[in-house]
């Protein structure tokens, strides 16, 4: 049963239309490696990839889903009886899917971990898997990395536009983004149902379900009032007070949503003392959300939004954080940090001097070391325009074809 599963799946991938990713995955070796992120961004697709590379290579691999309802039936023992009725001898790359459906899944990986029968790649969509929030029974024994929607430049193949046509294609290319997102689905059928249903599969299957949330009106209303205040600064009083909900069950809510990675939140720069009383700022993990808002008509919160992902991208592959800055009155949109490095980022969607000003104060205060303004698509005050950021930011070694795509 489990070889013909992982069989099927496996050979599905000849139906799926590709973009690739510049995304892999580590070797596993004594540890067990995860991808984590949103529901359907592909890590299914990364898994089932590696795994065919892995047979093709004459290597010995197996796909499980625990979305299948009796694969989530089986014990580790018993999952581990199959995987040897299938490969009796030798090394074992098992790949476990949406593993957190799997009953107390962290136990059952450390006994497949510790009998070491097998490399294991897991994947979920929860940060519960990710590293720094891993059970303690994992941790020295675990990798995670996050894999999150298409970026600029997979859309658009990572080439530098140089001649008139490319530019105005990329230009173009920018405005299609911004507008339907990065989940791969949603881009490639640039349809409004595909944002419906993709935003009810999570909200449901992963908050309301999987936290048994009982006042389902209440965390519905929470969510459409994050999807109109994306981008700006609030606390979880006020949310509560605009709600009737008691503060608890509004932070309660609002770590449900970033769990399943729907909605990020934001601490302001400074000591940890001032930031747990500071407001936070919420964002979005892709833009394709705010259409189901009034908010979406706001091209200056996409853009920030846009930048904020990107820059989350950046910190996830490089162990860095990101702030909100208002420093003696002075706020600008994003610091980025690393170590001790501070890089100051500021998005305006047709800036003036006094976004130029305020990034050269915050700049000066914190002692940055490199400061950022980020347009739409103005030259204007020293700034970039986004798409040009965002392709200047692409990875150097990229997806296997070449040349700048025109959808």
């Amino acid at each position: 049963m489990i070889e013909v599963l992982s069989r099927e799946y496996i050979e599905s991938l000849r139906y799926v239309r590709e973009i690739p990713r510049f995304f892999s995955l580590p070797a596993a070796g004594r540890d067990v490696v995860a991808v984590v992120g949103p529901r359907r961004v592909g890590k299914t697709h990364v898994l089932l990839k590696t795994a065919a590379s892995l047979l093709e290579r004459g290597e010995q691999a197996l796909y499980v889903s625990f979305e299948h309802l009796w694969t989530a039936s089986l014990d580790e023992r018993k999952l581990a009886e199959e995987v040897r009725r299938v490969y009796p001898s030798g090394e074992v790359h098992l790949f476990l899917d949406e593993v957190q459906s799997w009953p107390h899944w962290d136990f059952r990986l450390r006994w497949l971990h510790d009998v070491r029968d097998f490399k294991i790649y897991v994947s979920g969509s929860t940060s519960e898997l990710s590293a720094e929030r891993v059970p303690s029974r994992l941790r020295g024994r675990y990798i995670s990395r996050l894999l999150l929607p298409l970026s600029f430049c997979e859309v658009a193949s990572a080439a530098r536009p140089e001649t008139f046509r490319e530019v105005g294609a990329a230009r173009r290319l920018f405005e299609e983004y911004v507008k339907w997102g990065g989940f791969p689905e949603v881009w490639l059928s640039k349809s409004l149902d595909k944002v419906r249903a993709l935003v009810d599969t999570v909200f449901y299957r992963d908050v309301v379900e999987r936290r048994r949330v009982r006042d389902v009106e209440g965390l519905e209303a929470l969510f459409k009032t994050v999807l109109e205040n994306y981008a700006n600064p609030v606390t979880w009083r006020s949310l509560s007070r605009s709600l009737g909900l008691d503060v608890k069950t509004t932070a309660a809510y609002i770590r449900y949503l970033s769990e399943c990675y729907f909605v990020h939140v934001v601490e302001r720069y400074g000591p940890a003392r001032r930031r747990a009383r500071a407001p936070r700022k919420l964002y979005l993990v892709d833009t394709s959300f705010t259409y189901l808002s009034k908010a979406g008509l706001d091209m200056g919160r996409r853009l920030e939004n846009v930048v904020y992902i990107e820059l989350l991208r950046k910190a996830a592959a490089r162990g860095g954080r990101i702030y909100y800055v208002d420093v003696n009155g002075v706020e600008v949109d994003f610091a980025y940090v690393e170590g001790d490095a501070v890089e100051l980022y500021e998005v305006a969607y047709e800036p003036d001097e006094r976004h130029a000003e305020k990034l050269r104060k915050a700049a000066k205060r914190l002692g940055a070391s490199r400061s950022v303004l980020i347009s739409w698509d103005s030259e204007d005050y020293g700034a970039v325009p986004a798409w040009r950021w965002l392709l200047a930011n692409c990875p150097a070694a990229g997806p296997p074809q070449g040349g700048f795509r025109n959808f």
